[in-house]
């Protein structure tokens, strides 16, 4: 699949370039840059504006997410508390020196080391320096901004013991500056019962700004999303197939000669 050429990045929703999916294929829409102190775009019409970005940790522990649907919000009430998660975090350095200036190759190596050894989609355990301080977050079911609350939301919400966060590939888009990281998440959710989530393949396109930092991040399921919380509450027959093991999805992007394909 020849990817889209993209138009200019600019401070708002805009069409995504298009990545190659391992799956059944994506209408891919990114997350655009938003200035700072601004909230992501609702592009799609399913996630309201999420909060101004933070740009420093605050001194109440909190996250900021705007949900798109009203089972995912009552479910978030179920969740630990944000300053529990921000405990579990407290090695991380938000104050460290904003790695700008970064060629996205660069980038992009620097990303897939970094990943390699944090899950930070899964654990929240986020390198601060590559992101901006206008970060802004979308999926089918919440908006945030603020890379700190991005990374609450995440500690909250996945079982440390078993989920799983695993690249299959990193992708530079030059034109659209930027990376296109397919990957595959597996693991329970820290609900009170520790529901599973069956196996899926995500599609996470992380835009840059004018210094080289991450500054938008829109996470597309490969799977519809009601699918994947059916199965998460009601058991594997109620989800998705499984995807396959992430050395498989690895292998087949190899075969197909898509640029990226991690090694580990």
């Amino acid at each position: 699949m020849q990817r889209a050429q993209p138009a200019p990045l600019r401070c708002a929703t805009a069409p995504a370039p298009v990545a190659k999916p391992i799956g059944r294929p994506l209408a891919a829409r990114r997350t655009a840059c938003r200035a700072a102190g601004g909230g992501s775009g609702s592009g799609s019409g399913r996630a309201g504006a999420p909060a101004p970005a933070d740009t420093a940790a605050p001194a109440a522990e909190e996250e900021r997410y705007a949900y798109s649907d009203p089972v995912n919000k009552a479910l978030g009430n179920f969740l630990p508390t944000a300053g529990a998660a921000a405990d579990q975090l407290g090695n991380i350095d938000w104050g460290a020196p904003k790695a700008a200036g970064l060629p996205l190759q660069e980038l992009a190596r620097r990303f897939t080391e970094e990943f390699l050894k944090r899950e930070w989609f899964v654990t929240g355990d986020v390198p601060p320096e590559l992101f901006s301080d206008s970060f802004v977050f979308k999926d089918d079911s919440v908006a945030t901004s603020g890379i700190r609350s991005y990374a609450l939301g995440v500690r909250k919400l996945f079982d440390r013991s078993t989920a799983r966060a695993e690249l299959v590939a990193v992708e530079p888009d030059a034109a659209a500056r930027a990376l296109v990281v397919t990957w595959r998440l597996e693991g329970r959710v820290n609900l009170p019962f520790k529901p599973e989530i069956p196996p899926y393949v995500v599609i996470t396109t992380l835009t840059t700004d004018d210094l080289g930092l991450i500054c938008g991040q829109l996470d597309e399921f490969t799977v519809p999303g009601w699918r994947l919380l059916a199965g998460a509450l009601l058991g594997a027959w109620a989800g998705p197939p499984p995807a396959p093991p992430a050395a498989e999805l690895r292998a087949a992007a190899a075969v197909e000669g898509r640029p990226g394909v991690v090694s580990t």
